[in-house]
């Protein structure tokens, strides 16, 4: 009897993959990347830590400026582990104050049911394959009219549309049977005021949408599998630029012969610590 294989993917693993099979090879495979992290990432990281700390406070049932102050706290400390400098820390501190006030009445009708809150679930199962999702979100609450509604924070300078059919957002939904979501998003602008910049984003899902993302993921696992059991692993070439940016591994593909390409990438990029999807799984505190 053949053993079946468990794809244990995160909405990171799975964009990964779909945005281009030799991205995916070279990151998660080869594990090399660039040593800085991108700022972006950076300052979004250090907000999640001062809304982390603020919601387990109002979760603990803490007076406003109670949860406040460990909010920016948290911050502080995290600020001690980034890449951010001086100036950077004091916007996000800033930005967590002017956003936390912004949403202060609307939170105190929200009855907090997890915060930071780890998720797996298996997906899907076949004689070949077993697709596992796993993940960690960021807030659930519940009111009047919600039940353990999905909350995920987003960092923004610069406006754009959000879209459902983000897997991150999907998977969320699915992991917690609900059929709405809400984006916080947290605008970095200065020239815009805080109840127009701060804003929440509701997304719908409902059980057809939801059954039509889980077969589109189950054609990728497949896809997958095959790049694992073939070692093959091809470009997307539309991949390559996107965003107003190239991927950072645009020269290594766009290098002739695949001894260069593989000088290429041992030459110009660092090897990091493997991704590991279960880190996703350990819950703070």
């Amino acid at each position: 009897m053949t053993s079946k294989t468990n794809i244990v993917w995160d909405a990171t693993i799975l964009d990964a993959y779909m945005n281009c099979p030799a991205y995916f090879d070279m990151r998660h495979n080869k594990n090399k990347s660039t040593i800085t992290k991108a700022k972006p990432l950076d300052q979004g990281s250090v907000m999640h830590h001062g809304f982390e700390a603020y919601y387990n406070g109002l979760k603990e049932s803490k007076s406003f400026e109670s949860c406040l102050d460990d909010g920016l706290k948290a911050i502080n400390v995290a600020l001690t582990d980034s890449d951010l400098d001086s100036q950077q820390g004091d916007r996000c501190l800033a930005v967590l104050e002017e956003c936390l006030i912004r949403w202060r009445i609307e939170d105190r009708g929200w009855m907090i049911t997890a915060v930071e809150s780890p998720f797996s679930f298996l997906l899907h199962e076949d004689e070949l394959i077993r697709i596992i999702m796993i993940g960690k979100i960021d807030l659930l609450w519940s009111n009047h009219q919600y039940e353990n509604l999905p909350v995920d924070h987003k960092t923004y300078e610069r406006d754009f549309e959000l879209s459902r059919l983000a897997n991150q957002f999907t998977c969320y939904a699915y992991a917690t049977d609900s059929n709405f979501l809400m984006v916080n998003r947290v605008g970095f602008q200065t020239s815009i005021k805080p109840e127009i910049k701060h804003k929440r984003v509701m997304l719908s899902y409902d059980p057809i949408f939801k059954e039509q993302w889980k077969r589109n993921v189950i054609k990728w696992a497949y896809a997958y599998f095959d790049s694992c059991t073939e070692n093959s692993w091809p470009m997307n070439p539309t991949s390559c630029f996107k965003f107003n940016r190239p991927c950072i591994y645009k020269d290594v593909c766009e290098t002739t012969g695949d001894e260069n390409k593989l000088y290429k990438l041992q030459t110009n990029f660092a090897t990091v610590d493997k991704w590991d999807v279960s880190k996703t799984l350990t819950s703070k505190g």
